[in-house]
């Protein structure tokens, strides 16, 4: 649990991937699925033969050809032809992840975009298969599921921001800007863009600019909301794009094909080339397709403006081509997916995407390239029948790939006992959508959703508590209940003993009732409490886990682990100010802890106390200067501080501002590429990036 919340400003900013190795072609298999369709139908009958596939241009060999068609996959063959015939393997969940881009959404699209989704989801979501929506950077009820009716619910639940609205009403008042790229070259002083701005504003407000040095005032006024909003641009794109890496990153933990739905109004990716090109990197690693629905439909005025009365006017908005799709086009069709434009019915899009998911080759080929160095690859696949249009994912990052045909076990223990039929492997899999989505919420953006510790981390925390009970409780106490005693204490201890071993083995459930009705006893003990307590955080119970694990930090307060749960539990019920709380008592016992302090600095940073933040994580580098952690949060924090005091000098041509943060960034990311770790690769980057700018 510890280390879940330490790394949570890593995932604000960009979760890492995992420690790179270097996997052998002989062990290793690189998968991609290729839909070839003519005229715009599926071609089913090619065999290897019809292939050609280059990595890095590159010729490579087919090892195998799978054809998924429907609900199940075929099962791997000779790469000499492939069957049609039908399938008895049971394929990977298929999951769907709708993204709303929150960034880049104005109210009216919102609403247009959501219904199609609830009703997508209510009529054409496949029994068995799981999906997420994610809003504002979060996974909306912190899990994937394969309950239909949760997730309609989630997605009509999707609302603007409102700071977006604050943001949308704000660049409505006079004088108005169009868009953001009349913003852009109003800060870089092109002079055509700026009269013709005035000239506007002059013509809406004509008795503002009669007044003394009117129009000069009125061109001040215009040039703070542009570099304003270019400010404001720039850090929501780069918030997109990191979504995108991340919610990858997460999406590479899960078996069997992805289709992530972006819903969006456009974003530009200029001067954030090489962020965007390893989110896209991910994406295809994870063996995740990206369907970008341009949310604007018909209206390419849309997200982009500041002022939509822009709209009406006869000249519309001042950009002279869409660079806002260039992210949405490239998203899609550099991960095998492909983008809708110009489309007011956002349920017929869905449909189209739907029927894209469904039938597809799978190719898997054993890289000549035998060292998985973590960098991006290009891939490159064409089919000799002529007239074919060929679309498959265009690269990916040499990390270890998800499996995109493989199954994998996820579902709950055997039942016991005999004439038990097996459930069908889609029921288990739904039953079981909780046990995936606790490894994909560590890496989802903006608001780390933590998880419980699996079995093996929960026994040793467990066992933990026990060793601290016995170091202050009798020598008579017993630090397991067991049998023996009068008959209410023999069912309390049956409780325990059920209740833990039900959560050993992953039911949650099971092991939330019968501990629940151990610990009602008053002389329960501090580890059934505790147990209790994981489990009811593994329901979505927050409240009701902040209260057990209350209850063990008054009985045992030397156990640091429940101070960190503690803290999840009450920023999931966003309630900061508890949380900090809680961290703050935890540093009163162990003052020297840097893992305390940088969580406490992961706190002020959901808070937007940036100044905090950097107080404590150089604390935490202080009292422990060899932990590598701190020094990483440090810089991430103090370049987030640094984005925000920058200005754009239109004298100097260049942003100015933010110095010292920039210098205690850099310092910051240098001592954690010095000391290494797991982030290595984007402190790196930062740093190219710092010393660009």
């Amino acid at each position: 649990m510890r280390a879940l919340l330490l790394a949570a400003l890593v995932v604000i900013q960009v979760q890492p991937p995992a420690p790179q190795q270097s996997f052998r072609s002989g062990r290793q298999l690189v998968e991609v699925d290729v839909r070839v369709l003519k005229s715009g139908q599926f071609v089913s009958d090619l065999s290897a033969a019809d292939f050609e596939l280059t990595e890095d241009g590159v010729p490579q060999k087919i090892e195998s050809i799978v054809l998924v068609s429907g609900s199940a996959a075929s099962l791997p063959i000779p790469a000499s032809s492939v069957a049609n015939a039908g399938s008895t393997a049971v394929r990977s969940p298929h999951v769907w992840l709708f993204v709303f881009d929150s960034n880049h959404l104005s109210p009216g699209s919102l609403q247009r975009t959501r219904e199609a989704v609830v009703k997508f989801i209510a009529e054409r979501f496949t029994p068995g298969d799981l999906g997420g929506v994610v809003a504002e950077g979060n996974l909306i009820n912190g899990r994937i599921t394969s309950d239909r009716e949760e997730l309609r619910r989630a997605a009509a639940s999707v609302k603007i921001p409102g700071d977006t609205r604050a943001r949308l009403a704000l660049q409505r008042e006079w004088p108005r800007l169009r868009d953001e790229g009349e913003a852009e070259l109003f800060v870089k002083q092109d002079q055509p863009t700026i009269r013709s701005a005035v000239d506007r504003a002059c013509k809406e407000l004509p008795e503002e600019c009669q007044r003394p040095h009117g129009r000069e005032t009125v061109e001040v006024l215009l040039e703070g909301k542009a570099q304003e909003y270019t400010v404001d641009a720039r850090q929501r794109a780069t918030r997109t794009v990191t979504s995108v890496d991340v919610i990858a990153k997460a999406l590479a933990r899960l078996p069997g094909p992805k289709a992530m739905i972006f819903l969006s109004e456009g974003f530009r990716i200029e001067g954030r080339e090489g962020e965007f090109r390893l989110a896209v990197g991910q994406a295809s690693r994870a063996g995740a397709h990206i369907y970008t629905i341009d949310a604007r439909g018909l209206d390419r005025t849309g997200g982009a403006i500041l002022d939509q009365t822009a709209a009406l006017e006869p000249n519309g908005p001042s950009s002279t081509f869409d660079d806002h799709a260039d992210g949405l086009n490239s998203l899609a069709v550099d991960t095998g997916g492909f983008p809708v434009r110009s489309e007011n019915n956002f349920g017929r899009a869905l449909d189209r995407i739907q029927q894209d998911t469904g039938t597809y080759y799978v190719i898997a080929y054993s890289p000549t390239n035998t060292t998985f160095d973590g960098k991006y690859r290009s891939i490159g696949v064409k089919v000799s029948r002529p007239g074919v249009n060929v679309r498959s994912r265009r690269g990916y990052l040499a990390i270890e790939p998800a499996r995109l045909t493989t199954p994998t076990a996820i579902s709950p223990p055997a039942p016991s006992g005999a004439g038990v039929a097996p459930k069908p492997a889609s029921e288990e899999t739904g039953a079981k959508a909780d046990v995936i989505a606790s490894e994909v919420l560590r890496t989802l953006p903006s608001e780390p959703v933590p998880t419980i510790p699996g079995p093996t981390e929960a026994t040793k925390l467990v066992e933990t508590l026990r060793q601290s009970e016995g170091a202050s409780a009798p020598a008579s106490a017993r630090l397991r209940p067991s049998a023996g005693h009068d008959e209410t204490t023999s069912a309390m201890n049956h409780a325990a003993d059920v209740g833990w071993t039900a959560y050993e083995k992953g039911d949650v459930e099971t092991a939330a009732k019968e501990l629940g009705v151990a610990a009602a006893a008053t002389d329960a003990r501090p580890w059934v409490v505790y147990a209790l307590g994981l489990s009811q955080f593994a329901l979505r119970q927050h409240k009701e886990a902040a209260l057990s694990w209350e209850r063990v930090r008054r009985e045992v307060p030397e156990f640091e682990p429940v101070y960190f749960n503690l803290a999840d539990a009450y920023g999931l019920q966003q309630d900061l100010t508890a949380a900090l709380k809680v961290l703050r008592d935890a540093e009163t016992h162990w003052p020297k802890d840097a893992e305390v302090a940088n969580a406490i600095g992961v706190i002020h940073v959901r808070r937007g106390s940036l100044d905090a933040a950097v107080e404590s994580f150089e604390r935490a580098t202080r009292v422990q200067p060899e932990d590598a952690l701190g020094y990483f949060n440090l810089a991430r924090t103090a370049q987030m501080r640094m984005l925000k005091a920058q200005r754009y000098d239109r004298q100097m041509e260049k942003w100015i501002g933010g110095d010292d943060d920039r210098r205690r960034a850099v310092a910051a990311y240098e001592q954690y590429v010095k000391i290494g770790g797991p982030y290595e690769r984007q402190a790196k980057e930062a740093l190219t990036a710092l010393a660009w700018k």
